[in-house]
């Protein structure tokens, strides 16, 4: 069998049996239930299904099916689900998940908040483009600090797994990819706070030369004035941007925001 890499997919396969068994020790899902996305020929999904309770691997491409069936069949463990990701219920699923997946550049960002959206899934181990995982890992006051850096980490411990060179997929992209784990904090807060947090941290990166305070006037129609206010008696300069609060600070400034859009 021979499968034709489609670019509308982003498909770049990784087949090092070594580097894919590291991600899997290191994802730490040994007896654990495990979502894959996009499992492609299922090179990792192997490895998976070895360690794991149960792999869950979900593949919007049908041209897959005949490697992903023979894999099936020595691997009672394993169910592939043809649908796309983004539009399954992950919520419907019953019990506690650990995705692992090589994710398509395309889509990593929504990807990301799915998995923070979904109360059953505690992990995630994620292959993505380098630049991607710079941001996401980025501390404040870096130019790779950004909106998706506060969000992911104030809902989760972000760390890198392994670097993976471009050298190591098949067709070699144009760029270098980073595993990173995520580690869900857990917390009672609900969607709709979730979603008022996000949409501040968002609305005050809106434009990154600009400060704090102009994006929040711009996004939220507050008078400056009383957004000056707001970050002064949380000890800032209203002159201050963005990119100069830790997720913390972000947090404490938040408790004092009462507007929405």
């Amino acid at each position: 069998m021979s499968h034709q890499m489609k670019k509308k997919f982003g498909q770049n396969f990784v087949t090092d049996k070594n580097l894919l068994a590291k991600i899997v020790r290191l994802s730490d899902v040994t007896l654990k239930d495990v979502i894959e996305i996009g499992p492609g020929m299922g090179s990792l999904t192997a490895q998976l299904c070895m360690a794991a309770s149960s792999v869950k691997a979900y593949e919007i491409d049908l041209s897959l099916k005949p490697y992903l069936d023979a894999l099936t069949m020595t691997h009672d463990n394993l169910e592939v689900i043809y649908q796309d990701i983004l539009e399954t219920d992950l919520n419907a699923l019953s019990g506690i998940y650990h995705v692992v997946a090589n994710v398509p550049y395309y889509i990593t960002t929504p990807i990301l908040f799915k998995i923070l959206e979904s109360p059953n899934i505690k992990t995630a181990s994620l292959m993505v483009q380098k630049e991607v995982a710079d941001r996401l890992l980025s501390e404040p006051g870096k130019k790779t600090y950004n909106a998706l850096s506060v969000i992911l980490q104030d809902q989760a411990d972000v760390h890198k797994i392994v670097d993976v060179p471009r050298r190591m997929f098949y067709p070699m992209p144009n760029v270098d990819s980073i595993v990173i784990r995520i580690v869900k904090h857990e917390s009672d807060e609900s969607a709709t706070a979730h979603e008022r947090f996000r949409s501040f941290v968002k609305a005050a990166f809106t434009q990154k030369r600009k400060t704090l305070l102009n994006n929040l006037h711009e996004v939220y129609g507050v008078s400056k004035e009383d957004i000056a206010q707001i970050i002064k008696t949380y000890g800032h300069d209203p002159a201050i941007r963005a990119e100069r609060l830790s997720v913390s600070q972000f947090r404490e400034m938040f408790k004092g925001w009462t507007y929405d859009r």
